[in-house]
Formats: structure tokens, sequence, C-alpha cells
């Protein structure tokens, strides 16, 4: 039981140490934290640190994470933070319930006890690993020199955090005893995840052909694991990996865990927040949008598809109208182009101002969707497009979204060409995803929306 709920224990300690952190160092500061008088001032403060500590991503349960590193961005957080909220206080000629001096005094103290406590939970956990407790359970893929080598240094490292399973084949296998224990081979690799709760696959492979590596990459596509190959592979897969190096061990990431659970829990809440509001305030524009297309052509003025979402999990998109009816009855499933003859002159302007995606905020409510992500697909297209691309599962990892790096960058799809640009955009927006990007995306989409460049 505790090892099926570790990384959500590991997230519970961190929360109530920043917790009693904040409680100590306003006691040690003078403070009397949450009184009648300073409640609310005391209440958002500890709620826009909660919310940038999860931004800056302390709120991982992952135990390999650099002691130093947290320190560093522990730092990189409260201090401009402080000069910042001083600076507001000063040009607005407004007082801080505790002045500047024991504000500044509260900051360092809280500053240190995160710090430190921290330090202490990281070192725990490194020290747990020898137990299994917090472990990612890995396998080698390829019985290589490359590999043989790396089991040792794994096992000789214990606080990197790895549990190895063993070795599946690939090819031509070499069989020695040199790589036993071998649990499989690389087409069982979904169903051996599967059956061992595999966290982590490393693939020793030497260079192969771009199809191989793409084939293999593909079988473990869609599952929830991290894919990670040695550095003479880097060519291969330029443009979509993460290198780090972990006590000498020079790994390459090419599938790693696209979101935490405190991020998507914050996500999630900016998604509810700001989809609640703007359909409160959209409802008249979508009605009266909704008339025009009546009044243009026959049909119903909200549009229902079926599309892909996250984790290839179905749902319903829905949008105001901007095609004659049944569109599709002649052609079968086609994407839109420009000048598309079947877009009628409210359906361009509603495009244009990208008008017709407001019902979709009822799909990010409910959850299908999100604010900010890679567009859905219909099943037709993700079927056929995970055949063109076999990492195109990497897309599903996360939820799509009413507008995205892709959308905002990018013109019509006419050729595989542009299909493979707006893939390169959507890995670009998975890999770096944050809630910077995301801000930085939704002000690009409101200039599209007002400079009628929508697609």
């Amino acid at each position: 039981m505790i090892i099926r709920h570790w990384d959500r224990i590991v997230v519970s300690i961190l929360l109530i140490g920043d917790i009693g952190a904040f409680v100590l160092a306003a006691r040690a500061a003078g403070i009397v934290p949450f009184a009648m008088s300073q409640a609310y001032w005391h209440l958002s403060l500890g709620i826009i640190l909660l919310g940038l500590m999860v931004v800056y991503k302390l709120y991982t349960a992952n135990g390999t994470v650099s002691r130093m590193d947290e320190a560093v961005q522990i730092t990189r957080l409260i201090v401009p933070l402080t000069i910042l909220i001083i600076l507001i206080t000063t040009f607005t000629e407004s007082e801080l319930p505790e002045g500047s001096r024991g504000f500044t005094k509260f900051a360092l103290i809280f500053g240190i006890l995160i710090v430190g406590f921290r330090w202490v939970i990281r070192s725990g956990q490194k020290y747990l690993f020898r137990y299994h407790l917090g472990t990612r359970k890995t396998v080698i893929v390829g019985t290589t020199e490359h590999g043989a080598s790396l089991l040792e240094h794994i096992k000789s490292q214990p606080q990197l955090g790895y549990e190895p399973l063993g070795f599946v084949t690939y090819g031509n296998a070499d069989r020695s005893a040199q790589f036993e224990p071998i649990i499989g081979h690389v087409d069982d690799l979904p169903t051996l995840i599967k059956t061992h709760d595999i966290k982590e696959v490393i693939l020793t492979q030497g260079k192969p052909e771009h199809e191989s590596l793409l084939s293999l990459v593909a079988k473990i596509n869609g599952t929830p694991v991290e894919i990670k190959i040695l550095p003479d592979m880097y060519e291969v897969v330029t443009g979509l990996a993460r290198t780090e190096q972990i006590y000498g061990l020079p790994l390459i990431r090419i599938n790693s865990v696209i979101i935490t659970p405190s991020q998507l829990a914050f996500k999630r809440l900016i998604d509810i927040t700001i989809s609640a509001t703007l359909l409160a305030l959209c409802t008249p524009v979508i009605l009266i949008c909704g008339v025009l297309v009546k009044l243009e052509t026959r049909g119903p003025m909200i549009f229902s598809q079926e599309r892909v979402g996250l984790r290839s999990k179905p749902f319903t998109i829905r949008k105001i109208r901007t095609m004659v009816a049944d569109a599709e009855t002649a052609t079968g499933p086609i994407w839109a182009r420009e000048d598309d003859p079947r877009i009628t002159r409210m359906g361009e302007f509603l495009r244009k101002t990208r008008i017709d995606e407001i019902p979709q905020l009822w799909n990010v409510l409910m959850g299908d969707m999100s604010l900010v992500g890679p567009r859905p697909e219909r099943p037709h297209f993700v079927e056929w497009l995970t055949n063109e691309f076999p990492y195109y599962h990497r897309r599903l990892g996360v939820r799509p979204g009413i507008t995205g790096w892709a959308q905002v960058n990018g013109n019509y799809d006419s050729s595989l060409a542009d299909v493979r640009r707006k893939l390169k955009d959507d890995f670009f927006y998975i890999e770096n995803l944050s809630a910077v990007l995301d801000l930085k995306i939704m002000i690009k989409t409101v200039r599209v929306m007002l400079g009628r460049k929508g697609l």
C-alpha cells in the first residue's frame, strides 16, 4: 500500500512541510500568522507561494532530483518575489502588515527552512532507494557491451533510483551469462511494461537505422514510461530529446514525464476558473452568432464531432457551425483548407476571429480539453498519422487544447510537410510545457483573434 501511493505520500510531506515552514518563519519574524486583521494578506501570500512553487516544479516526488538545483530554484523564486512585493508597496505608497523589514526577515527564514527541509527529505529518499522505496523499475533494451556496463553502473549506484529488472532482447540477441536475466523480447514491451509496472526503458542499441529506432519507440509510445537512450544515438532523435547526467551516467530522454501531478492540478485549476468565467460572459455571444449562422444556412447552430483526447480517450467536441450542413457527405473526412468552398460567409468570420471555438470552453470545464494544448484530431486522422509518424502517440499524453503553439504559429495543413511542421510545434509545447508558456500562447491567441488571423 505504501509503495503504491509513495509519490502521493512524498508530495503530501513536501506540502505539509512548506506550510509548517510558512508558519514557523512568520513566528520567528515576530508575525502572528493568519491573525484576523492580516488573514486575507497571509492567505493570499500563501496561495501565491504555493502556485509559484508548482510552476517551478518544486512538488515532484522524484527522489533523484538534485538537492543543489532545488535549493537554487527556491532561491530564484523567493528573492525576486520578495523584492517585487516590496517595490510594489513602495511605489503604491502602501504598507505591508509586518513592514518591509519584517517581511524581508520572514522571506529569509522561510527560504532557509524549506531548503533545509527539502534537503533532508531528498536525502531520505535517496537512502530509501536501497530498500526499493520510490525506485523506478527499469529494463535495458539490447544485449550489448553498453547494456552490460550500464547495468553494473546502476547496481553500484543505488542513489540513482533505478530498480533494474533485466534485459529485453532486440534483433540477434547475445544470451551470454552477463545479460541475465532476460525478461522478454522487444515485441513484448507493451505487455511487460503493464505486467511489471515498468517506469523506465533504456535503449542501448548503438546506432540503429532511423526506421528501426522509430519502430522500437512506436512499440513503447502510448505507455506511461520514460524512454532513455545512450548519447551516441542523439543524431537520430535531434529536436525531441532532453539530456541529463546523474552521477556520471549520461542519458538522453525522448519520452520524459510530461507533467507532474502538482503541475497538472495547477493547470486544471486555471482551466476551470477561466473556462467557467468565460462561459458565463460569452453565452450571449454564442446565442447571437448561432442565430446568424441559422439565418444564413440550414442546419444546427452547434456542430458536434468525435475527437481523440488524453490517452486516446474519445470525446465530443462542440463548435459554432462554420460550414454548410453535411459538409463531408461527398468527400468523407478531409481537413479544412484556405478558401474552402464549404465554409459559409459567417463561418469565415467566426474562424478568423476564433469565435467558433467558444463552445469548447464547456469541453474544458468537463475535463475533456484544456485551454492550451495540441488540437484534438478525429479518430480517422489519428489512425493515419500514427502510421505515418510512429511517435505520434506522444501527442496524446496531454489534454488537447482550444489553442496551442502550432495554432498561433501556423496555417492550414495542405501537405504532409505542413502536418510534420505542426507536429514539431506540438512536441516543442509538450517538451516545454509550463504555466509561463501557456500564458504566452493565450496572449498570442488574443492577438490572432483581434487581427482576424485565425485558422
